[in-house]
C-alpha cells in the first residue's frame, strides 16, 4: 500500500488566529498544542467523507485484535503537532483524492528514503578501557569548566533521531529515557506504527548509542544531566523514511502538552539527510526541500526548538540536506588540533546562497559508549564523522540552555555562533568556529 506524506507549506503559527500578541515561548507552545489536539478539522471530515478511515494507534490495535485490519482500505493519520498527515492509498483514484484534498496548502510527497551520512574510515575502534583512562574533552571546549561550575545540562530536553540507544549501558542506567520505535510492518497510518517503550537494548546498529553517549553519557557526555528523548528511526543499513521522521518529530513536540515541559529548552539532534543528486526529478527535489524546510521551521520558529544537524561526510564542496537549510544549526567536523576533517561536508547552500556549515564540533576519534557485548559488558570506542560532531554541539547548546533557560531556538543558535572559538581556516570549511562553552 503506497504511503504519501502531506507537509504544510507554511509553519503552523502562520495560519493560527490572534498570534500577533504572542511573544513568549510558553504562549506560542500553548497556542500550538491547543490547535494540535483538535478532535477534527475540515480536512479530516473531507477525507472521511471520501471513504478514508482515520486510524489512531488505539483503534488500529482494536481492528487488529478483531481481525479486521487487512490493509486494503485507504487510511490516514493527522500528526497535529508537526502539522502533517500520513495517507495510505490503494489505487490511483485515492491518490487523486489525496492530491485534491491537500493541493492548496500542503506538499504531498512519496515516502522518500533518507540516510545517515556515510561513515568515514577508519572504522570504530572498540575497547574495554577503564573509564578512568578515557580522554577528557579538550580545554578549548569549555566542557570541563562547565562541569566544575555545576553546569551539566539539567532542565533541558534533547531529542535524538538515530538508530536508537542501548539504555542498559552503564552510561545510561541511571537515566530515564523516553523512547519511540516507529515500526514498518503494520499497515495503516503513521501513528499506528508507534511503539513507545523504554530504550533498553534497542539500538539497531550502535550509532545512536555512541551519539547519546556524546550528548548525555554519565561520564562521557558533554551534558550528562539532560533528559533524553530517543527515536529509533534509522535501520541497521543506516536508512530511514520521511514517514518515520515525521512521526518522531510529532512525538517529540507532543511532549510540550505536559505543563512541566511548556517552557523547557529543547534541542533535537539529527544526523541524517539526503543527497540532492540522488533525486531523479527536479520537481521532486524542490518539493521535498521546501516541505522539509517548512517542517523544520515549525520546530525552530513556532516551538523555539533548535535542530542541530550534521552537514554530511561527503567532503569539501558537498552538502546533505537538511544540513544546509537555514532553519537548522549546520555542523561540520574538526579534529582535536582544530583542523577540519577531510570528510567534513561544506559548501554554498543552493537555496539561500549561505556558506555552510554554521559551526563545527569535534568529529575525529570521538570517545563514547558502544553497544554492550554479548555478555552485557559496557564497552567504549571512538568514531569519526559529522554524526559525532553534531551531538558534541548539541551538548554545548544544552549547557548554555541549562545555565540560561531563556536561550531557546534562534537565541540559542546565536549564542553558539557568537561564542564559537575562531579557527584559522576558511569560514566555508569551519563556519563561525568550534562550538564551546564560555562561562
Amino acid at each position: 500500500m503506497p504511503t504519501l506524506i502531506a507537509l504544510r507549506k507554511q509553519p503552523r503559527l502562520f495560519d493560527l488566529p490572534a498570534t500577533q500578541s504572542i511573544t513568549t515561548t510558553r504562549e506560542k507552545r500553548l497556542k500550538l498544542i491547543g490547535h494540535a489536539n483538535l478532535n477534527t478539522t475540515q480536512r479530516t471530515d473531507k477525507l472521511e467523507e471520501e471513504g478514508f478511515t482515520w486510524r489512531t494507534l488505539l483503534n488500529k490495535l482494536t481492528f487488529k485484535l478483531l481481525g479486521h485490519d487487512n490493509g486494503d482500505e485507504p487510511t490516514f493519520d493527522r500528526l497535529g503537532y508537526i502539522g502533517a498527515y500520513v495517507i495510505n492509498v490503494t489505487d490511483e483514484q485515492e491518490i487523486r483524492i489525496a492530491q485534491e484534498s491537500f493541493s492548496n496548502d500542503y506538499y504531498l510527497l512519496p515516502n522518500i528514503t533518507l540516510t545517515l551520512p556515510a561513515p568515514p574510515l577508519p572504522a570504530t575502534q572498540a575497547t574495554y578501557l577503564d573509564l578512568a583512562e578515557r580522554p577528557e574533552w579538550p580545554s578549548a571546549s569549555g566542557v570541563v569548566e562547565a562541569h566544575r561550575l555545576g553546569v551539566l545540562g539539567s532542565g533541558v530536553r534533547v531529542g535524538v533521531l538515530d538508530t536508537g540507544c542501548d539504555a542498559d549501558h552503564a552510561q545510561f542506567r541511571d537515566k530515564r529515557i523516553e523512547f519511540l520505535q516507529p515500526t514498518s510492518g503494520i499497515a495503516g497510518a503513521a501513528s499506528q506504527n508507534r511503539v513507545r517503550r523504554r530504550a533498553f537494548d534497542s539500538d539497531a546498529d550502535g550509532h545512536g548509542t555512541h551519539v547519546c553517549g556524546i550528548i548525555a553519557g554519565e561520564e562521557t557526555g558533554v551534558a550528562p544531566a539532560v533528559d533524553l528523548m530517543v527515536a529509533g528511526v534509522v535501520s541497521s543499513t543506516y536508512q530511514t523514511t520521511l514517514q518515520h521522521i515525521v512521526i518522531a518529530l510529532d512525538w517529540m513536540l507532543s511532549r510540550f502538552a505536559e505543563e512541566k515541559n511548556l517552557e523547557t529548552p529543547t534541542i533535537i539532534n539529527m544526523s541524517l539527510g539526503f543527497n540532492p543528486a540522488a533525486l531523479e526529478q527536479a520537481q521532486e527535489l524542490s518539493s521535498l526541500s521546501l516541505a522539509m524546510r517548512s517542517m523544520l521551521a515549525t520546530l525552530f520558529y513556532d516551538f523555539d526548538v533548535l535542530p542541530v544537524v550534521a552537514v554530511g561526510n561527503e567532503g569539501a564542496g558537498k552538502l546533505l540536506a537538511p544540513g544546509y537549510f537555514e532553519e537548522v544549526l549546520s555542523v561540520g567536523a574538526v579534529d582535536y588540533r582544530l583542523k577540519s576533517a577531510a570528510f567534513s561536508g561544506s559548501g554554498v547552500a543552493q537555496d539561500t546562497g549561505d556558506e555552510k556549515p554554521d559551526i563545527v564540533g569535534y568529529g575525529v576519534d570521538v570517545y563514547s559508549s558502544l553497544l554492550r557485548d554479548p555478555d552485557g559488558n559496557s564497552i567504549y570506542g571512538t568514531k569519526n564523522g559529522t554524526s559525532m560532531a553534531a551531538p558534541y554541539v548539541t551538548g554545548i547548546a544544552a549547557l548554555y540552555a541549562s545555565r540560561d533557560p531563556k536561550l531557546q531556538g534562534e537565541a540559542l543558535r546565536q549564542k553558539l555562533v557568537q561564542t564559537a572559538l575562531p579557527i584559522k581556516e576558511k569560514p566555508l570549511r569551519v563556519g563561525a568556529g568550534l562550538a564551546r562553552f564560555v562561562p
